[in-house]
């Protein structure tokens, strides 16, 4: 329903035509299961003029949402705004309350956004406590405030909060590691030489050592290794030294620590290394140190990431690009930074039914190229949401087997021209069984200040593609590989196309030599005289009417000038 748009939009009058129109104040939105109050109280667009005029037409401040159970007030707390907690407990909000699991406004507070940064923590926390709110409650899983607090290397919410009567045992701290965050490298100093040991650990599987990186000061951390601390110390699921260091900002000591031999690959139990965190973190100088330091930007963890995956700082998402690695892999967040569409604030609840139902259906394009000049696919570029999420807002419910476009892809690839603008290709929605799935064959061209164009093509022209590769030389954007529909695949064939990034026109560029074959998934790259070079990613073999992907063991360049296909031939 719109009323929930309107609400994060702070746009009351929006909100007010939904409420005379009959929609509850308090209903909830199918997807995301929250009341237009709590999506108010999170969003930065929506002011205390929102949340007061949803609070004065009945929305009850007390609202949870059924399968987080977050309250309006823990939403509050989170978003970091302490004018918006003070609003809700003004309007009522029960300070007491406690989740299933045990959870409570305190140990709510530590969570939902850039703790680290937050500056306006503390106030919260005094606001919170000035309140009534229980220092130590505890959660099933045993976490309570000051272990969060603790956990996450806030530490003046820790003395804020043992001053406030939390149990100071629930740290599980010695009086080394005490001394280690409170304490002055004398008393430090003085522990070591009676004997304080430091193969011990807190309630967060720190050692001192440890501890002592999280909480920066460089001394102590010196200190500490020089009296016998065991540079092999690992933390909570195989955290390492220098992920401490990352987690906290610490660059200092992390060059320190990489001056003093540490392993910059060294990685935790889910195959993470320092680089992954540090990009996933917006560390920025730790990031430039750890490249600097010869860090390999192409490690991948557990779950297939890499750094510029996780990533969430354009500085980072640049560095990482110099270091060798692919801008189309940035996660989507990036992508909504990189090409400014945030700028556009066109979205769903500006347009009509008539508007999306003319707009709905995917479709090729007539000419080549055709410019899209669809409403309802420029409000889905700059909404970002599911083709799901599109039909509940319309109420489009009855048939969901009826296709809808859709932007929120993956395996698109995204190219910046030396102008500044950024082009994107094609890509796929969901998987083959969901009823929106859909491989697209369209060219999105945003412009330096995100505005953008959308331009589709015939199928002959350009067929659906998606898991390919876009490497610019010159005027041109050279498309290379496709997984495509199961239907379209030629096993001994490598499709390559050509984009104009003048008149975006799309040729198919006929290719002899020693072809790589339908590969997917990989990476291209440009090397002078004019050479796109091929490597990595999935083949096709077809065999015996059975079709199966293969690793691509095997490097190929072509050769722009002639389009001859070339194996590279490695020495042994």
């Amino acid at each position: 329903m719109q009323i929930h748009l309107y609400a994060q939009q702070g746009d009351i009058a929006g909100v007010a035509n939904q409420i005379s129109n009959g929609v509850a104040i308090d209903s909830l939105d199918e997807d995301f299961q929250k009341t237009p109050l709590m999506f108010a109280v999170s969003s930065s667009d929506a002011g205390i003029d929102m949340l007061q005029f949803l609070v004065e037409h009945g929305a009850n401040v007390n609202a949870m949402e059924p399968e987080s159970e977050h309250t309006i007030l823990d939403l509050a707390v989170q978003s970091g705004n302490i004018n918006k907690v003070q609003f809700i407990l003004d309007a009522g909000a029960d300070i007491n309350y406690q989740t299933e699991n045990g959870y409570d406004v305190l140990i709510q507070a530590m969570y939902g956004r850039d703790i680290l940064q937050d500056q306006n923590l503390i106030s919260i926390l005094n606001l919170l406590i000035s309140r009534g709110a229980a220092v130590n409650g505890r959660s099933s899983y045993g976490e309570t405030a000051i272990k969060v607090a603790a956990h996450v290397g806030r530490f003046d919410a820790v003395q804020l909060l043992l001053n406030a009567g939390a149990n100071p045992e629930q740290l599980g701290w010695t009086e080394l590691m005490h001394a280690i965050v409170f304490g002055n490298l004398e008393q430090l100093k003085l522990l070591l030489e009676k004997g304080a040991k430091q193969d011990v650990c807190d309630s967060w599987q720190r050692t001192p050592f440890l501890l002592s990186i999280q909480v920066g000061e460089l001394a102590k951390t010196k200190l500490l290794l020089a009296m016998g601390a065991n540079r092999n110390d690992v933390g909570i699921s195989g955290k390492t030294p220098l992920m401490y260091a990352i987690e906290n900002n610490r660059h200092d000591i992390l060059q320190w620590l990489i001056a003093e031999g540490f392993d910059i690959e060294a990685t935790d139990d889910f195959e993470n290394t320092t680089l992954m965190m540090a990009a996933e973190m917006s560390a920025t100088d730790c990031v430039k140190i750890l490249l600097e330091a010869g860090a390999n930007p192409s490690r991948i963890d557990k779950y297939n990431n890499t750094a510029i995956k996780v990533a969430n700082n354009l500085d980072i998402v640049r560095m990482l690009v110099t270091a060798g690695e692919n801008l189309s892999d940035i996660n989507d967040n990036m992508r909504r930074s990189l090409t400014k569409i945030d700028n556009n604030k066109f979205s769903l609840s500006q347009l009509s039914l008539e508007q999306y139902l003319a707009g709905k259906h995917p479709r090729f394009g007539k000419t080549n190229p055709e410019l899209m000049d669809i409403p309802f696919w420029q409000a889905m570029i700059c909404e970002g949401c599911s083709a799901y999420r599109a039909k509940n807002i319309f109420n489009d419910t009855d048939n969901w087997q009826d296709k809808a476009w859709c932007y929120q892809r993956f395996g698109r690839t995204i190219t910046q021209l030396p102008d500044g603008r950024i082009i994107e290709i094609a890509g796929e929605h969901e998987d083959y069984y969901d009823p929106d799935f859909c491989i697209y064959n369209d060219v999105v061209v945003y412009q330096p200040d995100g505005s953008f164009q959308i331009f589709g093509y015939p199928q002959d022209v350009f067929p659906p593609t998606d898991f390919h590769s876009a490497t610019l030389v010159g005027d041109y954007i050279y498309i290379i590989g496709n997984l495509g529909y199961a239907n379209a695949a030629i096993s001994d064939e490598t499709p390559v196309y050509r984009l104009d990034c003048h008149t975006f026109k799309i040729e198919k560029v006929e290719t002899t030599g020693d072809k790589p074959g339908w590969i997917s998934r990989h990476k291209a790259y440009y090397k002078e005289p004019g050479e796109i070079y091929i490597t990595g990613g999935k083949l096709l073999v077809i065999q015996q009417e059975k079709s199966e992907y293969i690793d691509n063991l095997d490097s190929y360049f072509l050769d722009l000038n002639n389009f001859t296909w070339s194996r590279v031939i490695q020495n042994n």
